[in-house]
This record gives C-alpha cells, structure tokens and sequence, in this order.
C-alpha cells in the first residue's frame, strides 16, 4: 500500500497518483514526487523494480526488519534506514521505535515502513495544506521529514530522563529487589537507544560534510543542523547511562551497607548478652555448695552485676565508636 504526493510548479499538488502518472512524475525534471509505502506486497516490490529501478539490495533492505541505522549510496539515489521514537512505557521503561527507511532521487523521494508514524502523518497534513515543504528540491523534503523525526525524539528521551531521575530517588530512599529490576530495564534500553541515536548522528555527518551528490551543497547546512541536535540527544542519552551505570554499583553499596548495619546490631546484641549468658549457666551448674545460692542478696547481686557489665560494655562501645 501506499500515498502518493507531486508537486509540480505549473499545476500545484496531486494525489492519488496510479502507476503511469508516476512514470510520467519521474520523467519530467522540475516536479518533486513523494511516495509513503508501508506493509509492502509485491505489488509495491514491482513498482519500486520495474519504475524506480532500484536495487535488489535496497528491496531487500525494505522488505526485511533492521537493527541498526545505515546509508548506502546507489547511482541513481541515496538509500538511508532511520527509525521513529513513538512512545516511552513507563512501566516497563522502554522505547518503542519503528523503522523508517528512505530512498532518496534527484526528483523523488520514497519513505517505507510497517508501523505508523506520526511524523510521517504531520508531514503529510503540512503537505496537503500547501505548505512549502514539496516546493524545493527532494533532498530538503527528506530534511522536514528528519527534523520532524529528531524533534520527536527529544520529549521521550527527556522523559526517560526523567524515569532515571525517579529511579535514582528511590535507591536513595528504600531500595528492593525492584530497584535492581528497574536498574536493568533502564541500562537496556540507555544501551538500545545509544545504538539508534548514535549511528544517526553519525549518517547526518556524512551528509552534512556534502559526500553525496543527491544533497545539494545549498541544502547541507540543514543536515548540519540535526546532526547538531543529534549530538546533543546523545548527550543526554550517554548522561543517562552514566547515572544508570553509577546507579547499580550505588544500589550495590546501599544494599551492603544496609547489610553492614543489621549485622552490626545483631554483633552488639550477641557480644552484649555473652558474659549475661556466662553468668546464668554458671549458676545454672549442679553444685551443691555455691555461696552465693544460700546468700540472702544473692539473687539480686548477681542481676546487678549483669546490668553493670551491660551498661560498662555499652559505653565501651560507644568510645570505640561502633554504635
């Protein structure tokens, strides 16, 4: 399936295009067409063949889910694999992407992808309400789509932020076994999202440095600038990371420390109650003569003395600083 758009200088826009008005689309040098594919069928695969003439690679490319974002350059266009930041679950601490990839011509530009994406729909509004966007060249409609793509990306990379920031107040405050868990989602996806937004960066580079003959030199500074923003995104994931990273050895620290403290209690009340406990199996033996056992104050003596040998071992611990 999929929406076609064409601008044409003398006409304005048309939509709807069938396969003989693409052909035509494509033959003429000064109209701009837009192609949005998603769930292709082999239908669509023959379209992109036998009109667009692309590579068997790129087909490939666009039929089979990818990890990791990539550029190729081709002859006759430049082939680029992107993805969509949708949502962040806050339950789950995870970031869900879709892919997008996009096949970039002197005069056309094809965008594919299985999962909706909002982007593309804004971009679509913008475009039927005669925005400027498919007045220039295919290259700077690839720019809009982009930009739209990274400005997405920065509210749900600021609320992961934010889940990392809730995170790092609960380790601080009563830590648990569901800490730890939230410590782990949290790495998983900081490293997910370094694998997606890194390599972007990196292809805005590329792109922004005039390697490709499909970008005019004119337009570069565009792509400067989200490889600016994308560097930036970066940051913040890598920031995020580190505090992810502090927070498991601090959850480590917190945890044994926790540990130090009941053992320490429990050390103090042991080491208390020995000589109590020495003192009560002594008399506890089965000796006939003990003086103490026919003495009138015997009894209370002795649980004096226990009480002075409480009292004097608690003060000594205290000097010594343990309590």
């Amino acid at each position: 399936m999929y929406e076609t758009f064409y601008k044409d200088p003398q006409q304005g826009l048309k939509t709807g295009l069938n396969v003989e008005d693409i052909r035509q689309a494509l033959s003429t040098e000064t109209g701009l067409l837009w192609i949005d594919m998603w769930d292709i069928d082999d239908g669509d695969i023959d379209l992109l063949t036998e009109v667009f003439n692309l590579h068997s690679l790129t087909i490939e490319d666009f039929i089979m889910p990818n990890i990791r974002s990539k550029v190729e350059n081709f002859k006759d266009y430049l082939f680029l694999i992107l993805f969509a930041m949708d949502s962040a679950d806050k339950t789950k601490g995870k970031i869900n992407t879709s892919e997008l990839d996009c096949c970039l011509g002197n005069n056309f530009l094809i965008t594919t992808h299985n999962n909706g994406i909002n982007v593309l729909s804004t971009i679509k509004e913008r475009v039927r309400r005669e925005s400027p966007i498919m007045k220039n060249s295919s290259d700077f409609l690839l720019y809009s789509i982009l930009d739209y793509l990274v400005d997405s990306y920065l509210p749900i990379i600021s609320e992961f932020d934010a889940m990392v920031d809730e995170m790092s107040d609960e380790l601080f405050k009563d830590p648990s076994n569901e800490t730890l868990k939230k410590i782990y989602l949290l790495k998983n996806e900081i490293m997910y999202l370094r694998r997606t937004v890194g390599p972007q960066a990196d292809i805005m580079s590329l792109i922004a440095r005039g390697e490709f003959s499909q970008i005019l030199p004119s337009n570069t500074v565009y792509f400067r600038n989200l490889y600016d923003n994308l560097v930036r995104l970066n940051d913040i994931v890598g920031t995020s990371r580190d505090v992810v990273t502090g927070a498991m050895e601090a959850y480590v620290s917190v945890v044994s420390n926790r540990l130090n403290e009941v053992m320490k209690t429990l050390t103090i009340i042991t080491t208390t109650m020995m000589p109590l406990t020495l003192i009560a199996s002594i008399y506890g033996m089965n000796f006939k003569y003990m003086p103490e056992l026919s003495h009138k104050f015997g009894y209370p003596m002795v649980i004096s003395f226990m009480l002075i040998i409480m009292v004097f071992m608690v003060i000594f611990f205290k000097r010594k600083r343990w309590i």
